[in-house]
This record gives structure tokens, sequence and C-alpha cells, in this order.
């Protein structure tokens, strides 16, 4: 029997240096308001043992409604509030941790421009949303964002949850071009960047092609439960995800993964590591 060394033989990710940390969270409903406080409590210890600022920023423009809950991280005394505030507020004072807003759909230009302006910072986009018309807004901030041919290492980067029914996975990346899966490192142990989720998986772009009515790909995750689409704790299964690979990354540096899968129904759960073997082979080539 063959024995898989891509594990030990991975690259530790490994983030360029940065004076400050933001993390700015798309979308709080099913997956983003389980990730949301995972995250703070990885911002607490963050705080805690590194001298630098950490904050995060959510984005959305949803209320809580009653087809939120139980499967959303909300309950009956918050239906009618805004998610994004109600996260935010929740996190301040659980934590003490100042934690942002905004009530609207993501806007690269508005809600990048304070992190980019400054390269010396790092910002991390946690993409919670279940449409790919959202997820193109990332793509292209990521895309206009990164300084192509630069040796720089990025100072955006882009972990997205997505899950069907009873399945899910998380990919994080930083690059939306295609490029040599060698030039992701630096030497055998060092891994500075990743191909983004967009480039991994190209279908994150497109329309759902099981759903064949015109609006059917912008049904939300409530809609999804109810017509039994979706299973009912898949969203937070999505969210320890998020948060794991998180804190890999930048509390334990040990992240040696850039994709995980995971199913439910059958207990299963694969990852990708960072070799140029397993990127090489997680891009699809060019039609």
């Amino acid at each position: 029997m063959k024995i898989d060394l891509s594990f030990s033989q991975a690259a530790v990710v490994m983030p360029r240096e940065y004076s400050s940390l933001r993390l700015v969270v798309v979308g709080a409903g099913g997956t983003g308001s389980f990730a949301i406080p995972a995250i703070a409590r990885l911002m607490f210890e963050l705080n805690n043992q590194q001298n630098k600022p950490v904050e995060m920023l959510i984005v959305d423009p949803d209320i809580v409604e009653s087809a939120n809950i139980p499967r959303g991280n909300f309950c009956a005394a918050e239906v009618g509030r805004l998610k994004a505030q109600t996260l935010a507020a929740r996190i301040a004072l659980a934590w003490g941790i100042e934690c942002h807003y905004a009530v609207e759909p993501f806007d690269a230009e508005k809600h990048l421009k304070p992190s980019m302006s400054d390269y010396r910072s790092l910002t991390v986009i946690v993409g919670c949303v279940d449409n790919h018309f959202a997820r193109r807004d990332i793509h292209n901030a990521i895309n206009r964002n990164r300084k192509y041919g630069s040796s720089d290492a990025p100072t955006l980067w882009w972990i997205d949850g997505g899950n069907g029914r009873s399945s899910g996975q998380v990919l994080l990346g930083s690059n939306t071009k295609r490029t040599k899966p060698d030039r992701y490192f630096t030497g055998t142990s060092l891994c500075h960047s990743l191909p983004a989720p967009s480039l991994v998986y190209p279908d994150l772009l497109e329309a759902e092609k099981t759903l064949t009515s015109k609006d059917a790909d912008r049904l939300s995750c409530p809609d999804r439960v109810r017509l039994g689409e979706q299973s009912l704790n898949i969203n937070q299964r999505v969210a320890v995800e998020i948060a794991e690979m998180l804190t890999e990354m930048f509390l334990i540096r040990s992240l040696k993964r850039f994709a995980s899968y995971f199913d439910l129904e059958t207990g299963t759960s694969r990852s990708l590591y960072c070799t140029p073997d397993q990127i090489a082979a997680a891009v699809p080539k060019k039609k």
C-alpha cells in the first residue's frame, strides 16, 4: 500500500510580516454567524500574544428573520435586528473587542480601502456568502488589489466557505492569476501565497447548474433548509473549518493546507496540502 506523505512534505503557509491584521467578514448568515464569534476568539488570543492591532469588519445588509433560527447563530429575541450590528455588539460585550460593521452589500472600494492603503497591514476577506454574485465581487477585489509580478508576498488573502446539502469546502488563497506552482513557495518549507478559491474552483463564480428556475440561484440558506436542500448543521461545520485554518495560519503558524472538503452524511473529510504537486492538480487546466 502506498503511503501518502503529502502532509509531512507540505510547506507551512507563512503570510508576509504585518503591523496590523484586518479581517473583513462578508456575510453574517448561516456560516458567518457561527464563524464570526470563532474568529473573535482568535482575535482575543492574537491580542494577548502579539503586540499588533487586530480588527474585524462585518459586512451584511440583512436583518434576522425567524427562518434563521435555529440554523443560524441567532435567537428569537433578535428577530428584526440587523445581523451585522447584532453580532458586532455581541463580540464587544463578550470579548471587549472593537468590531466594526457595515449594513450594506460588500463594496471593495469602500470596505478594503482603509487597510489596502497601508502596505504594512494584512487583510483577509472571509467569504461566508451563499451566492456567486457576492463571490464575483470578492474575486474582482482580489484581482484588482493583487500586484502581480511583484516579489512581495500578498497583502490581501481570501478564505471562502461553501456548502451543498450535507457537504462543504473551505478554500484559502491570494492569487487569481495562473502561475507555476513552485512560485508560491520560498524554498521547500514556506508557502508565501496560494491560488485563490476561484482559481481552484471556478464554479464558485457561476450560477448553480442544479437549479433551473430563473431565481433559483438567489435562494437564501433558510430557503434551502426548508426545501430539504441543506443540512441543519452544515454551516456550523464550515465555520469551524474557517476558524481553524485562520488559527493555524496566524496563531499557531502551522497551516499546511489550502483546501478542506467534508461530508456530514458519510462522515468523511480530506484536505489538499501546500505542495507544488497538489496545487498543480487542484487548479483546473485552461479549456
